[in-house]
């Protein structure tokens, strides 16, 4: 039976679960991850992991931060105007906010306090500085792709 390699195009069933059980990701054989093993485009430590794996082969790996969403950084917590906002914006603690940047990105933060001039956000990821223990399973394995000339 063919094991991966890198270079070998996959797909995989996935399921990311916090270190207390609750799921933050998960999908199914009619939801299939496709990746080519090696691109770095999915999880390094992952994608490493698949490596000598065969179709049908199950593996549970805990990914570290620094190895998933990355450390929670405090820069990241910032306190905002409420007069950056439109009037009749109605946000609470929890509530999930996009702000747009100048230079045309957009980032997403969560409302962690509100005074009654600010607003404080985290926009850091929702999994920053969190442990992700992911299980992985090969569904199938398909040709090799050549690598590409940069």
């Amino acid at each position: 039976m063919t094991t991966i390699k890198e270079g070998d195009r996959v797909q995989i069933i996935c399921e990311a679960k916090l270190e207390n059980g609750e799921v933050c990701y998960k999908n199914d054989k009619d939801n299939l991850i496709d990746l080519i093993v090696g691109e770095g485009k999915f999880f390094p430590a992952i994608e490493k992991a698949l490596q000598d794996m065969k179709e049908g082969d199950t593996k549970t790996l805990t990914l570290q931060p620094e190895e998933a969403f990355g450390p929670h950084m405090d820069d990241l917590v910032i306190k905002v105007p409420k007069t950056a906002f439109r009037p009749d914006c109605d946000l609470a603690v929890g509530s999930r906010v996009k702000i747009d940047a100048p230079n045309g990105k957009s980032f997403v933060g969560t409302v962690l306090a509100i005074d009654d001039q600010t607003y404080t956000l985290d926009m850091n990821h929702l999994l920053a500085g969190k442990r992700i223990i992911v299980t992985v399973t090969v569904v199938a394995i398909g040709e090799t792709v050549p690598p590409q000339n940069h």
